[in-house]
């Protein structure tokens, strides 16, 4: 179906690859070809509609889009006996999206005092780069370059759907192959250091790379994040409690083909074209009513519909890093204290489902580890904001995303609405001249949080 477009020529975004052209077929494998063309179609269309987000002027920024290999020899893959010569696997690439200014960047603040180090985005469970549209331009006006990556296995990265097979089903060991994967991203695009932001499941592996790798984080950035808090066996059972027995046996329908590795994805292939399409249509009816423009919403849903449609080992890793009721497999609320990165900032929706607690109970346990040198963690909390903070206001995504950082003043215009500051040490309060903190927030039952 044909997309309106902004009044405007429309070019396809410049791409900037470092492949070998024998590795493109990765990309069109397994006869997904055309679905991949109508991802990279939907992803192009979502560019255009970047350029209308962030305040600033076309000529003084630049977005393209790189595709960057990533040795297969670097990941944890499981070997046979049969020789080294058939065990070798192609090499993969992970896509990005890049911002940067232009020779005739005017931006609002100077380029002498914009942040070197690089914003480096990872997107949530099932989403994509360009989830992050109505973003990566503004953040650009504090970042000197900021990176939106699809995830090995997710969005136009390398798919090969059954991949994850080839790695130990352990939680170390899926956690080892995101992290490295990432890590070899990060050296082929020669970034010493990143600021590292992962919003959801991107989350949960951000913390899993700072745990490997914290000299190369100045500050780690979780956005709503996945796998924060621990399963509480009283809290699963005052729910069972609650449900009739029709919701109780459902509920364990639901977690059998859970633990079976059965993925939303997977589910949604096996139904006609027309229900697919309605599932994702009535998904941003319900979680992004803030999208109200048809012309922006139809580009986005089908982004996500072929996101959904087309198979990746990305979709594999649900069940390893979540329990069935979305709690952590190896909870962060008890890693996050013991990183050794400086700085930790949780950012959550005021009607976020993901429960701010965990973000709460991480900072009081790594309050109380100071003198270990654990990090310094603060909490925020977005208003008028869901799970998906980033597009349900990103003007205040914006603001808190560049004050985290240090960049308070950068966004002290009265359109970028400063989120709340829930929890922060001293020092970060007065860091980010903030000393009123917001009431202390109860931990939520698991049924409103879901």
């Amino acid at each position: 179906v044909p997309l309106a477009l902004p009044p405007q020529k429309f070019e396809p975004p410049k791409s900037k690859t470092i492949i070998q052209n024998t590795h493109i077929k990765m990309l069109f494998s397994n006869g997904e070809d055309n679905n991949m063309l109508k991802l990279k179609q939907a992803e192009a269309k979502l560019i255009e509609y970047a350029k209308k987000f962030g305040d600033r002027e076309p000529s003084s920024f630049s977005i393209t889009t790189q595709d960057t290999l990533i040795p297969s020899d670097v990941l944890p893959l499981k070997t046979n006996n049969c020789s080294k010569a058939k065990n070798k696997m192609e090499d993969l690439f992970m896509h990005s999206v890049r911002v940067t200014g232009t020779a005739g960047d005017l931006d609002p603040i100077s380029s002498s005092s914009k942040h070197d180090t690089p914003l480096v985005i990872l997107h949530g469970y099932m989403n994509g780069a360009l989830y992050f549209y109505r973003n990566v331009v503004g953040l650009s006006n504090y970042f000197q370059t900021v990176y939106s990556v699809d995830t090995l296995g997710c969005g136009l990265s390398t798919r090969a759907p059954g991949l994850l097979q080839k790695v130990d089903s352990s939680v170390e060991a899926t956690e080892e192959f995101f992290v490295e994967s990432l890590e070899a991203w990060r050296k082929a695009r020669g970034l010493e250091k990143m600021v590292l932001a992962g919003h959801s499941m991107g989350g949960y592996i951000s913390v899993a790379y700072c745990e490997k790798y914290p000299e190369r984080v100045e500050q780690l950035v979780l956005l709503s994040p996945a796998g924060v808090t621990r399963e509480e066996k009283e809290e699963i059972d005052d729910m069972l409690h609650q449900m009739s027995w029709t919701q109780r046996t459902a509920l364990t329908t639901v977690r059998y083909l859970y633990n079976a590795g059965v993925t939303p994805a997977s589910f949604s292939r096996k139904l006609p074209a027309t229900k697919s399409r309605s599932m994702v249509s009535s998904y941003v009816d319900r979680r992004l009513p803030v999208v109200t423009d048809p012309d922006e919403r139809q580009a986005l849903e089908e982004y996500l519909y072929w996101m959904a449609m087309i198979p990746g080992f990305g979709e594999d890793m649900l069940n390893r890093f979540l329990t069935s009721s979305a709690h952590g497999v190896k909870p962060t609320v008890d890693r996050i204290p013991l990183l050794r990165v400086p700085k930790v900032s949780f950012l959550y929706g005021d009607r976020d489902w993901m429960d701010i607690q965990g973000g709460i109970d991480a900072y009081e346990l790594a309050a109380s580890r100071r003198s270990q040198n654990g990090p310094n963690v603060q909490v925020y909390q977005l208003q008028e904001a869901g799970h998906l903070l980033m597009l349900d206001n990103w003007r205040g995504f914006h603001a808190g995303v560049v004050a985290m950082v240090g960049g308070r003043s950068a966004v002290s215009s009265s359109k970028y609405p400063m989120p709340a500051l829930v929890r922060a040490n001293a020092n970060n309060a007065n860091n980010n001249n903030n000393n009123s903190f917001a009431p202390r927030v109860g931990r939520r039952k698991f049924q409103q949080s879901r």
